[in-house]
């Protein structure tokens, strides 16, 4: 297991109240220490208060392309141009429906936007990643990748991404354009991640176990894991079956449990990942 790395993920802050007040308390902890926040989402304008009470966080922007609940929803900052909305004028809800319906010029100046706010907001994000893997879709990846050299961000490419578009339930792509910038990105210095993961506790397991049970199954290598921690708040109202995982992540990672659960591997985040070999210096 000593040669397991995983760089833990809070992935949605701003999304929810909740997801700002677990990002403050899994940094304290310190065994989650990297995220992204929503820009469209309500909660955005808090998770900026936090990051300017602490600039020091490695804070990404997860790229926001998606609205998926049915109660609770978010529109593009750029406006509902190029198919980039439904019939109610929100985000579409599935990747799907943005392959179908998206232009990838408008999907470029959404994404664009969302940057753009960013730093107009103080925020220097140390990455890009996709909400629902909807920005690494082929007709929009070039896109990203072109935006990622403009502002000097890194993506956090992996070879095998199949467990994200699993959870998404959508066919992996043709995934020729990834690999081809991941190299890109690898030759330039960036760490290519071996797997994406990704998991929810299923109800009335404890976090801790089926946490461990996964890092009991990883390979030797680097690992992305994307994670859901939400701190108690309304969620129930909007995605009911979403309150048990994500509350429970809370819990483990706002506490020491959750380092425990990785005893034995190594922990990092975007600015404790070696830049020249894509290796992780420990964390824990």
């Amino acid at each position: 297991m000593e040669s397991t790395t995983f760089l833990l993920h809070l992935d949605d802050v701003g999304a929810t109240a909740g997801s700002v007040v677990a990002w403050k308390a899994l940094r304290a902890a310190g065994t989650v220490t990297s995220a992204s926040v929503m820009v469209p989402c309500p909660y955005y304008r808090m998770a900026v208060e936090d990051y300017l009470e602490a600039p020091d966080q490695d804070l990404g922007i997860h790229v926001t392309l998606t609205s998926e609940w049915d109660r609770y929803r978010w529109r593009p900052l750029a406006g509902g141009k190029g198919g980039l909305c439904d019939s109610e004028g929100f985000f579409h809800r599935r990747p799907q429906d943005v392959l179908a319906h998206g232009d990838p010029r408008a999907v470029e100046d959404e994404m664009e936007a969302q940057i753009l706010r960013a730093l107009e907001d103080g925020l220097k994000p140390t990455h890009l990643d996709a909400h629902m893997g909807t920005a690494f879709l082929t007709p929009f990846m070039e896109g990203l990748w072109r935006l990622a050299e403009r502002y000097g961000l890194r993506i956090p490419f992996c070879r095998d991404t199949s467990a994200l578009f699993d959870a998404v339930r959508i066919a992996d792509p043709d995934i020729g354009l990834y690999r081809e910038l991941a190299a890109q990105a690898r030759a330039g210095g960036d760490p290519v991640f071996d797997s994406f993961l990704i998991g929810f506790t299923p109800e009335g397991t404890p976090a801790s176990s089926f946490f461990r049970d996964m890092v009991d199954r990883a390979p030797s290598g680097t690992h992305w894991w994307a994670i859901h921690a939400n701190a108690p708040d309304d969620t129930r109202h909007f995605a009911p079956h979403m309150v048990w995982p994500r509350t429970q992540e809370h819990a483990l990672f706002s506490g020491p449990e959750g380092r425990m659960v990785f005893d034995g591997c190594r922990v990092a985040n975007w600015h404790t990942l070696t830049k020249d070999s894509g290796t992780a210096a420990c964390a824990s």
